[in-house]
């Protein structure tokens, strides 16, 4: 406990030293800069989320020389390069310091009777971002203080690390080495659970809403090859290598790690509408309790940007998973199981509101490691009711299948915030989770949750309500 609190208060420390030296400067900094012809576009190095609408075929054509986009922790657009905050320090900057106050009440069949707690949290982003020539490598780093019935917890591992390099062969083949890792050294988490979107990259980012115990690591690394036939046409090769670690006292599968192959053809059939084909193989390993699996995903798409405030994407196809399992020589055993697979996406922004739709079918790991397939709807509206004051909902839908556990989980958000300066700002919100789950890892109950707060933003735009 004690080696908690000295942890804590240093990490802390820090961060008020930081906000001091702002005070006393005189003004701020200008604005950041403007995202780069890459920046405006689908972000090199985020990790293919399976619910992320694709860019339309031939838009990602770029010959500049600039370095590649990463997308922020805390959002689904570009992470901002160069002069960003009034609290900065050479490539560290600090984006957003906030402070809240929560009550929760949960039921579940691991206990009986609803269980009422209450915490204070206290939570800072922390960035390093540095940009060489057509390389740029960026750390997001997220501690965090709990204080939970008295009890006091420092988790000060989130982060997001990101790595990627940019290697133009000719003005029509480009290749990339890219890397990215999450970390969360706790599962448990209480915000940012509705969907997020950004209308100029077409990026959707879904956030995790179930509750279990232990960390959870994902590291993805890839060499995209993109090259361009035609000013219409571009033929795209990945393979990749990806990673996840669970751990929890009921995890059975604590990791996996697979290797494989995505290509890709697109067609741009105009200015801002194109269409795709798409397969993937992949081969996975689990540490134990489930079998090899190999999946093989084959899809076709269609993508358009009707106006500057309008995208949307379809995708559909079909995706099979092989099994493999060696019980006791030389009993082997092999399984094939199929199911239509694809996806949707909406991005839609008006005069003082935002509309944002994700449906997803698949295969796709979550914070339970699993071998099967998954349903996910995901809906999120933002409105301005004033200058300053906003209003946010959002809900999401989960249901796993053909999987050792088949877990599902639904998610309700209600959001309201004012901003007080460019800097500040205070807001409430309610939360509401449901999880039913097939297995021993999570368990099966409800939850709800209301908070308030403040939140300072030094890295905000001037003037950005």
């Amino acid at each position: 406990m004690k080696y908690r609190l000295f942890q804590a208060f240093l990490v802390w420390a820090l961060i008020f030293w930081c906000s001091t030296q702002a005070v006393r400067a005189q003004q701020d900094p200008p604005p950041p800069q403007s995202p780069d012809a890459d920046n405006s576009q689908k972000s090199d190095t985020a990790t293919p989320n399976p619910a992320q609408s694709p860019v339309v075929p031939g838009e990602a054509t770029d010959a500049s020389s600039s370095a590649p986009s990463i997308r922020a922790m805390n959002g689904a657009g570009p992470l901002p390069s160069g002069r960003v905050s009034s609290v900065q320090l050479g490539p560290i900057y600090l984006q957003s310091v906030d402070s809240s106050q929560s009550a929760i009440a949960s039921n579940s069949t691991t206990r009986a009777g609803t269980l009422w707690r209450s915490y204070s949290l206290f939570r800072a982003a922390i960035v390093f971002d540095r940009t060489f020539k057509t390389s740029r490598f960026a750390v997001q780093y997220q501690p965090r203080l709990t204080i939970l019935d008295g009890a006091v917890n420092a988790d000060t591992s989130n982060l997001n690390a990101a790595w990627s390099t940019i290697f133009r062969l000719t003005p029509v083949l480009r290749m990339s080495l890219n890397n990215t890792l999450n970390y969360y050294g706790q599962q448990r988490q209480f915000d940012n659970l509705d969907l997020m979107a950004d209308v100029t990259t077409g990026s959707l980012v879904q956030s995790q809403f179930l509750e279990g115990n232990g960390h959870f690591l994902n590291d993805r690394t890839e060499l995209p090859i993109l090259y361009q036939i035609s000013p219409r046409s571009r033929v795209d090769v990945t393979p990749f290598f990806e990673y996840y670690s669970a751990s929890g006292g009921t995890q059975p599968v604590r990791q996996s790690e697979g290797y494989g192959t995505s290509a890709s053809y697109g067609y741009l059939l105009g200015p801002t509408k194109g269409i795709g084909f798409q397969y993937q193989v992949e081969d996975t390993y689990f540490s134990k309790f489930l079998p090899n699996t190999i999946y093989q995903s084959f899809s076709g798409s269609y993508s358009q940007r009707l106006s500057l405030t309008l995208r949307f994407s379809v995708s559909g196809g079909i995706t099979m998973a092989r099994t493999s399992q060696t019980n006791t020589p030389p009993v082997k055993s092999n399984l094939t199981q199929k199911t239509v697979s694809g996806s949707a996406s909406l991005i839609k922004t008006f005069r003082d509101a935002s509309l944002a739709f994700s449906f997803y079918r698949g295969q796709t790991p979550g914070l339970q490691i699993t071998n099967g397939f998954a349903d996910r709807y995901d809906a999120a509206y933002q409105r301005h009711l004033s200058l300053r004051t906003t209003f946010d909902l959002g809900a999401g839908y989960y249901r796993e299948f053909q999987s050792a556990t088949n877990t599902s989980g639904i998610y309700s958000s209600l959001g309201l915030g004012y901003q007080l300066t460019d800097k500040w700002s205070i807001g409430a919100r309610y939360g509401y989770k449901n999880q039913k789950n097939g297995g021993a890892t999570l368990a099966t109950g409800d939850l709800h949750y209301i908070s308030y707060g403040v939140r300072w933003e030094p890295g905000r735009r001037p003037g950005g309500y």
